[in-house]
This record gives C-alpha cells, structure tokens and sequence, in this order.
C-alpha cells in the first residue's frame, strides 16, 4: 500500500538521533493536502471534517499515556513500517477486537483509561473515513496494544506469543484471542482464565471473582428475631442461613431444611467467621449477619477493587520479604512465594492511619529508647503531666533539650506545662528502654517518610481483640521475638542466642541484618490465601472507595 509505505517514509525519516521523538511529530504533524490533493473542490467541501480531524489529533497528542518509544519504534521496523490497524483506507478487525479487549480489563483488575480506550473510540467513531488519520493514529492503538500485553503478560505468555520476540504475536493474532476469548456463542465474556498460569494472589482472586459471579443474588436475607441463634434454637432463619451458607461454601451438609440449630451450621459459622474477620463463636449474631447478607454484587465490587491491590503483590520479584496486610491485622514473612511465618499486629487508629509503603528492614533495636512524636506529647502527655506531675517519672520519661549537638536534661518540675508550645519548644520526651517502654523489647527500623516502624509493645492483651486498629500508626507485633528469629534464620552473623543474650540485658542493641529484607505495608481487604480460602475484611480506612474512584471514576 503507497500510504503505508509513505507511513514508514515518515517514520524512518526522522532519523536515528531524533527517533525518540518521532510519535509526538507523527501525530501533531498534520498535512491535509495528502487527503485532498487530487480533488481541490472536496477540499473546500470538507474543511469542518478536516478540523474536526485535526482536532482528534491534537487530543490524542494531548491526552494519551504515549511514549513507549523504543517498544513502538522496534515493532514498526520489524513489519517493514507497515500498518497494523488498518489497510490504509479503513480500521480493520483487530483495531476493534483491542477496543473490546480493552473495555474488559476491568475483570483483570486493570483501568480501560490506562490504555487510551477513550482515545482510541475517538478514532474509530470519528476518524475511519479519512486514510492521512488512519496512518497516524495506528501509532495511538499499537502503544495501547503494546502497553496492555505487558501489563498482563506472564512468562508463559512470552514463551508461547513472543512478547518479547520482536511482537510477532501480532501477525497471527493469538495474543487478543486468548484475551477477549472471541467466539460467536461467547462474545459476552472476559477471558479469566487466560492468565492463570501461576498460582499467585492474583490468580486466586480472579479464580474466586468467576465463583461469585456465578452465585446468585436472589436470596431471603436472615432476619433475626432476638440477639442471637445458637446450638439448640428453632427457627426459620436457620434453614435460610444454611442454604446461603452452603452456596457460599462454607456448610456442606444437604439438610437445608432443618430448622434446628446443631453443631454442623455452628462449625459452617465458624469457618464464616474465621475468613470474615469476625469473632469465631459459631453464633448466628448480628455481626455474622450482616456480613452473611451482603449481596453478591458488593461482594464482586470488593474483588475487583482488590484484583490491583493482588496483582501488585503477585508481581513483587523477591525471593523474601515482608508482607503486612492492614486489614487483616496480620503480618506475613514469604519466602519462594510460600508462607513461612505469620503473626497477628495491631495497626493505626482511623484518625492515626498505618501508610501504605514499600521499604526495606535493614536492622533491629533491642531495648530501644523511644522518642515520644511532638502530636502525641502535645495531644496525650501534656494534658496528663498537668493533671499528675510525676507522670513522666512514673513513666520512666524524661525531657531533654538539645543545643547544638549536644543533649541536656531537664527537670519537668521546672516548665511551665499550661503555657508550653509542643510545636515550637525546642525540647522533647524520651521514654527510657524497659517494662514500660513503649516499644516493648525490640524495634524494626526501614527507611520511610511517616516515621513509622514494627515494634513490641507492653500492651500485650490487646492482641486477644478481634479488631485492632488501636495504635498511633506505628505496627506491633504480638510475637516479636520470634519474628526476629525469622529474620535472622539466614544470618551469618548472629545467631538466635546472640539475640536473647541482648534481648535480657537492660542496653541498647542494634542488630544489622546480613542482607535487607523488603517490607510492603498492603490494604488488602478480599484475597485468596495459600490454602484456597477466599477471605473478606471490613474497609476499616474506607480505602475502597476511593479505589474505586480512581479505578472506575464512580463509588459503590
């Protein structure tokens, strides 16, 4: 074709030093003699359609998630500069089966506005009729294209499509096959399965996601007439908690209509229970109600909020880090992919929230001092010291001010608390190691930009809670000793005995770790966990609807 030759004219002709900028020059660089030449009076007849056109253009420069220069630019060299969307004249089949690829990646967890959707409708509804258009904005829809593969490609992928074998998954197409699964008699459907080729948190949830879909929203909700039912009632409501409860998988006996309350549905309310976060009494209460009736429409939402938040961590590449799911109050230690150790934490309050972060723990404190935040001395410590004077030497506080590098103690006794500015003093509390020490007997230090940490903590009994979002934003951890030694377990350095020997002793110890080891501070509230139970947890940040703002640009 003369026009996809004059593409590729274009496009090599820019030259190697300036080749990087050749997708901003190809598509602002608009010529509507090239369309026009041949008939001056559908020139003069077309003038709206060809500013509308170079409209498009322009929106398209503007708006797009363009460049993946050098990705576009080896693919093009490779087919000679042809096009690949289009045969000059018209869009062809393969631009609009991307465009209904696109509009699927909703159920991969994916934003359809990641990858031009809006852009690339504009030009098929708008732009089919004029070839000069069709040859630049090829470029807008193999960018998408390119950016989409990607984005969902596995290894087995690029083995068997040849990701990155110069693209060659174009030419026959296999690769948008397998994602839109396109058939005459299955049209409707999202290609789930098409990257189950790893058993990752992604894939489990996307496993779990096709389950829900197919349960059924027409269900009688449970409607309690007292408190609670448990072992021994009757009542209607048992037989309707048995049948919700057996197609959500969690009673599998077959006598739904059983309305005496025994110890099988108390042991399929437990399970419930256990993978809803709730306190696990095998009671039918409100709470398990609740969580019991909610529609399977909210319930899918809350998975494909949570596909981004998965497909993240499946594409995490460390042999060895640190997981801390917010919602579930749990910290993990994964090694190879597999859970070698886990421990219950408690996190921040919702006015003190724990940050989403990545980092690395490089080393640990034994008997660390603990430097009391300027908002916790100005909000909690100095509204007690005025009601009790010694409370900072109860406490085994002391106030220090430091000058130049130099640090001076200073009698509390001597400061006017009523009057004194925690933002502005150039002084501050510091709690000394011990019973009483805030951070209990160790501290795990990573670089971050909240000031936050892993840390013990003297409050022992508030991990019996089932709800635990009760600390300034700092995470504890219920076992941190034994945490320790996990971390240690591929140390050259140190040895288990090293760390008791200075955990007992009243000094400060810092352990450097032989190898930093990743931490991620996640906010996961549905997964799939290595057993293959699909968990769900209260919003307790609600975080997920300002997920969903981002990713769907609505709320639920």
């Amino acid at each position: 074709m003369l026009i996809n030759k004059a593409f590729g004219e274009i496009f090599y002709g820019v030259g190697n030093i300036y080749r990087a900028c050749f997708l901003a020059l190809l598509i602002s660089t608009f010529n509507s003699s090239i369309a026009f030449a041949n008939n001056p009076k559908q020139s003069e007849s077309t003038t709206n359609l060809e500013n509308e056109l170079i409209v498009s253009l322009k929106y398209a420069l503007n708006n797009s998630s363009l460049p993946l220069i050098d990705e576009v630019t080896r693919l093009y060299e490779t087919r000679d500069f042809d096009l690949i969307w289009s045969d000059g004249l018209q869009y062809n089949h393969k631009a609009h089966k991307l465009r209904r690829v696109i509009q699927n990646v909703r159920n991969l967890g994916l934003n359809p506005t990641d990858y031009d959707l809006n852009i690339i409708e504009y030009f098929l509804d708008t732009t089919a009729a004029d070839p000069n258009i069709l040859s630049k904005s090829d470029v807008t829809f193999t960018h998408a294209y390119i950016k989409l593969a990607n984005h969902i490609s596995t290894k087995e992928l690029e083995s068997n499509y040849g990701l990155n074998n110069s693209y060659g998954l174009l030419d026959d197409e296999a690769f948008l096959s397998k994602v839109l699964n396109e058939n005459e008699k299955n049209n409707h459907q999202s290609a789930k399965y098409s990257f189950q080729v790893n058993d990752n948190p992604y894939v489990r949830l996307l496993n779990a996601l096709e389950k829900y879909r197919s349960l059924s929203n027409d269900f009688e909700p449970i409607i309690l007439q007292k408190r609670s039912l448990t072992i021994g009632d009757i009542s209607h409501e048992v037989i309707k908690a048995r049948k919700r409860l057996y197609e959500l998988g969690d009673y599998h006996g077959k006598d739904f209509y059983n309305d005496v309350f025994d110890e099988h549905l108390a042991l399929a309310i437990n399970d419930f229970q256990h993978r809803h976060g709730l306190e696990t009494d095998g009671v039918l209460g409100k709470n398990t109600v609740s969580e019991i009736n909610k529609s399977v429409d909210s319930r899918v939402f809350q998975i494909q909020l949570n596909l981004e938040r998965a497909k993240q961590i499946s594409e995490l590449q460390h042999d060895r880090y640190i997981l801390v799911n917010i919602p579930e109050y749990k910290l993990y230690v994964i090694e190879n992919g597999e859970t070698v150790y886990q421990t219950r934490v408690i996190v921040g309050k919702k006015k003190n929230k724990t940050p989403l972060l990545s980092s690395e723990i490089s080393e640990f404190v034994l008997n660390p001092y603990w430097n009391v935040p300027t908002s916790i001395t100005r909000d909690e410590i100095i509204p007690k010291l005025l009601e009790d004077p010694d409370y900072l030497a109860k406490n085994d506080m002391k106030v220090i001010s430091k000058i130049k590098s130099d640090n001076y103690f200073i009698e509390p006794a001597l400061i006017d608390w009523s009057i004194i500015d925690a933002n502005k003093a150039p002084l501050r509390i510091r709690q000394d190691p011990g019973k009483k020490n805030a951070l209990g007997r160790i501290k795990f230090v990573f670089p971050n930009n909240y000031t936050v940490y892993l840390h013990d903590t003297p409050s022992r009994r508030l991990f019996s809670r089932n709800t635990r979002a009760l600390s300034h934003g700092c995470v504890r951890v219920e076992n941190p000793i034994e945490f320790a030694e996990v971390l240690l377990s591929k140390s050259t350095t140190w040895t288990n005995e090293d760390l008791h020997y200075f955990a007992k002793r009243k000094k400060t110890k810092t352990i450097k770790l032989d190898k930093a080891i990743p931490i991620h501070i996640t906010y996961m509230t549905a997964w799939v966990n290595d057993q293959g139970i699909l968990n769900f947890r209260p919003d307790i940040y609600k975080r997920n609807s300002h997920l969903a703002s981002t990713l769907y640009n609505a709320s639920h």
